[in-house]
């Protein structure tokens, strides 16, 4: 994921969580917030150990940063959020994981029609 897309610093992260909106799908939780000074949008991930051993949520990871790499065009610009799974279940290939991430981003508005 190329840095300007990312979410990296602890007051960017804290900001979503305490100001943000929050939406749920497919075990995954999606806090998002809308900044028009932004010009593109931006990720984080927040993956829990309750997931389980690390090789189990790296992989975890690199699935949703692919998937915003290759859609994060269909994003409107200024849209920062934290992707956090809950449970690993659907998140078994590329695909499906795909398939729950656009649904959480219908869901909370921030995909372009």
């Amino acid at each position: 994921m190329a840095g300007d897309y990312r979410l990296r610093l602890k007051k960017d992260f804290e900001d979503i969580f305490k100001n943000g909106k929050k939406v749920t799908h497919g075990g995954l939780v999606l806090r998002y917030r809308l900044d028009a000074g932004e010009t593109k949008p931006r990720m984080g991930i927040a993956v829990s150990a309750k997931l389980g051993i690390a090789p189990k949520r790296n992989r975890i990871k690199r699935l949703l940063r692919e998937v915003f790499r290759l859609n994060r065009h269909k994003l409107i610009h200024g849209a920062a959020f934290v992707i956090s799974p809950r449970e690993s279940g659907q998140l078994k290939d590329f695909n499906s994981t795909e398939n729950v991430v656009l649904e959480l981003w219908r869901k909370a508005g921030i995909l372009n029609q």
